[in-house]
């Protein structure tokens, strides 16, 4: 327990009335006014924050990569409330949201895996229902899921949360994550001391926990390599093609790198793929290609022939990627087939922009 001294507690007293009392309006709706300036001025560097986080998540999943898939299914799923948070910069609810995600994350995954049927589901639910993170952290090392620095992380995370949760400023001023010198003592000094912390490594952290924490609950015949291989490749993929990559950033007019992004996306399938689904593919390929010539060119009628070719092509490509799959796990159906993308908002957004050259 770090040790402290009168003149520190008198420090930090007198650092409170004066940021918390001497400096502030009394009155409620002042306060409440200054309250309101702080969180506009918390949003003024929302830019900087922004672009920190998206380093950081770049940095840790790639562009493109699986890891990268996953990383937003997990975020846009439950992230959004974190998000809204760091960007006020209330890094004290933080980290009380993150803890909280990461713990029912790691939970689920124990109710999904452990469970041999709904009785023992029943069983085991209530038993860990009853656990926190602090419980169950290091049986996901067990698993070879987490490594010790995950572990530790996990545990920091939850003594940090607990600090906060119970206003014990003195534990949350010795967490590892906040980096302080263990002098505080008044629950007052929390949130300055939670201020000064960048929590945007902590956010893509936890992300990356609760993705190594979800294999856990992967059944077992996706981890076959051969079909691994091919499942993630075909599910990444899939949404991509009945998109027609409208929704891909370099779909804008005359932007080469879309047939360079389509090229990189389609060479890995035809790798693990069969014949026939290459085959389709190819076909696809050249005919997406027609589509956002036609597009860009302003051909109303050509691109809504070529849309109405991807129907069947697509439900081909569907099939071809489905019996592959069943190559490697027999009578399973797998692939849902989503919606063609609707053209309408394309055509007229183009053809506006053609009457604006004319």
């Amino acid at each position: 327990m770090a040790k402290m001294n009168s003149n520190s507690k008198k420090k930090e007293a007198d650092h409170l009335l004066l940021n918390k009392v001497a400096n502030k309006p009394l009155n409620i709706s002042d306060r409440l006014h200054t309250i309101v300036n702080d969180i506009e001025n918390s949003l003024k560097s929302k830019e900087n924050k922004i672009s920190k986080l998206a380093k950081e998540v770049d940095r840790t999943f790639p562009p493109q990569s699986i890891s990268r898939g996953l990383h937003d299914a997990f975020s846009a799923m439950s992230f959004d409330t974190a998000y809204s948070l760091y960007l006020l910069s209330n890094n004290s609810a933080l980290v009380l949201e993150l803890q909280g995600i990461l713990e029912r994350y790691c939970l689920n995954a124990l109710n999904d895996m452990l469970p041999i049927n709904d009785i023992a589901k029943s069983i085991i639910s209530d038993a860990f229902d009853k656990k926190t993170l602090k419980d169950i952290a290091y049986y996901f090392k067990e698993w070879k899921l987490w490594n010790d620095d995950d572990v530790k992380f996990a545990l920091d995370l939850t003594n940090l949360r607990n600090g906060i949760a119970h206003k014990n400023a003195e534990l949350v001023s010795r967490s590892k994550l906040v980096n302080s010198n263990g002098q505080n003592r008044h629950p007052e000094s929390i949130h300055s001391l939670m201020s000064k912390v960048d929590c945007s490594k902590y956010i893509v952290k936890t992300i990356g926990l609760i993705i190594k924490a979800s294999g856990l609950a992967t059944p077992s015949f996706i981890k076959q390599p051969r079909l691994h291989a091919r499942y993630q490749l075909y599910t990444s993929l899939i949404g991509e093609l009945y998109n027609l990559f409208l929704t891909n950033p370099y779909a804008q007019k005359g932007n080469p790198l879309l047939e360079t992004y389509i090229n990189e996306r389609l060479a890995k399938v035809y790798i693990v793929g069969s014949e026939e689904l290459v085959d389709y593919l190819q076909d696809y390929r050249k005919k997406v290609l027609l589509f956002h010539q036609s597009l860009e060119q302003g051909n109303e009628e050509e691109s809504k022939m070529l849309h109405s070719e991807f129907g069947i092509l697509l439900n081909n490509i569907l099939t071809a990627m489905r019996k592959d799959l069943n190559i490697d796990f027999p009578h399973k159906e797998m692939l849902e087939e989503p919606s063609l993308i609707d053209i309408k908002q394309y055509l007229k957004t183009n053809k506006e922009m053609w009457s604006l050259h004319k």
